[in-house]
């Protein structure tokens, strides 16, 4: 049977799957809250999803796509609150602000353009290579830290849930690009497994605990 024919399902399945994936990020904020500092632990992925959310969320309105809309509205709520959870307990607040602040005038500049552009395809068209972009940056933003990996030989900075979940939702994504027959959702969600797949060999590779955190707990004992 043609996959078309599992449009609805895949819309369904699809925004269920991104939603726990976006939750993901509870975890995250939750062990950053425990140690009362991020640390080594990237906030750029939850800065990436913003951009994304905004952008896509902006892209479904134009596809009048219901799915988008519901998801990347549910997720734009989620990571600015990630984002604001990050901040509180961030490293260095100065460098991450001005993280923040680069994405909201790329946001902002983005929807003046799409308000002001008055040929509808051609905005689309444009948005919908943004949105490939954003979504490619939101599946490698673990990599952030992938300096740290090699250098420590250990996963600890990275976010496996938020990792697994990146495969899990890119997948149906693509699924549902191929049955809705949009380029722009296919492509970099195809891509973007295939990333997440390589972030999560690093674990088979590498430990999730670092021989500098083994060697204090040695101390400690």
């Amino acid at each position: 049977m043609a996959l078309e024919n599992f449009r609805e399902i895949l819309s369904v399945t699809a925004t269920v799957t991104t939603i726990i994936q976006f939750l993901t990020g509870v975890i995250i904020c939750a062990s950053i809250r425990k140690k009362g500092i991020s640390g080594e632990i990237s906030g750029f992925p939850f800065i990436a999803g913003v951009l994304g959310c905004s952008l896509w969320l902006r892209y479904g309105m134009l596809m009048k796509d219901s799915a988008m809309i519901t998801v990347n509205a549910v997720g734009l709520v989620l990571q600015l609150s990630y984002v604001c959870m990050y901040y509180v307990y961030a490293t260095h607040k100065g460098a991450y602000l001005k993280q923040v602040l680069i994405v909201f005038s790329v946001v902002l500049t983005t929807m003046f353009y799409v308000a002001i552009e008055p040929i509808e395809d051609k905005a689309e068209f444009r948005l919908g290579l943004l949105c490939c972009a954003t979504t490619l940056i939101f599946c490698s933003a673990p990599l952030a830290t992938l300096g740290d990996v090699l250098r420590t030989r250990s996963t600890e900075t990275l976010p496996f849930y938020l990792i697994l979940a990146n495969v899990l939702v890119a997948a149906q994504w693509f699924l549902y690009g191929v049955a809705v027959h949009n380029t722009f959702v296919q492509v970099p969600n195809f891509i973007s497994c295939l990333i997440a797949l390589f972030q999560l060999a690093l674990f088979a590779v590498f430990p999730s605990t670092s021989t500098r955190t083994k060697l204090q707990v040695s101390d400690e004992e």
